[in-house]
């Protein structure tokens, strides 16, 4: 007989959230929605602005003021939300991408 092997419970279906202050904004973390923010993550000023959109939905970019954030302040959000697609911790991400 063949071995099986159960991942039924690996297969979470809970959405992964940041939470910014009182507020929680839930990410898109679907393959196709990782491969879209790495992919506009990547293409400099305009697509990492767009790889956020992608991930978090339009209105919660938004309300989070994209333009207004610092530069530190927009490392830590890619880097958080970077985390919670892959099912990371914060710490875990930042390592991982080095970003300060």
């Amino acid at each position: 007989m063949a071995k099986i092997i159960n991942i039924t419970d690996k297969f979470s279906s809970e959405q992964p959230v940041i939470q910014i202050g009182e507020k929680e904004y839930p990410i898109e973390a679907t393959m196709e929605a990782v491969f879209m923010f790495e992919e506009k993550a990547s293409q400099g000023n305009r697509g990492a602005f767009e790889a956020i959109e992608a991930a978090l939905g339009k209105e919660a970019t938004i309300e989070l003021n994209l333009n207004k954030l610092t530069v530190k302040q927009f490392k830590v959000l890619t880097t958080a939300i970077a985390a919670a697609m892959q099912d990371m911790t914060y710490e875990e991400a930042a390592a991982r991408f080095q970003t300060r």
